[in-house]
């Protein structure tokens, strides 16, 4: 995958938030989680097309990152823990994988 990060993104996720202990290597690695929870998300796309992703990190946390895509790279917009009901659809869905 390719990613786009600037001030804008990477300033909004790792700088301002310091207590959820982001990076960018842990946010980029939620794209490799084999049983990912994508979702549109309609409610924040106005330009353009907003999605969300909750997956496991390679630190092993449960996150939601919100994104889009702009030429073809992938530009994280946001990543927080995941919601106590994220965190149930997530186990859904790896239930149903395994």
């Amino acid at each position: 995958f390719d990613f786009q990060w600037d001030g804008g993104n990477k300033g909004h996720i790792i700088d301002e938030y310091p207590a959820r202990a982001n990076t960018i290597e842990e946010v980029e690695s939620l794209f490799l989680d084999p049983v990912p929870l994508a979702l549109p998300d309609p409610k924040h796309s106005g330009q353009e097309e907003r999605f969300k992703l909750v997956a496991r990190s390679n630190q092993n946390r449960l996150l939601l990152v919100v994104y889009v895509i702009r030429k073809g790279q992938i530009q994280p917009i946001s990543c927080r823990p995941a919601s106590q009901k994220e965190r149930k659809r997530y186990a859904q869905l790896t239930q149903k994988g395994q």
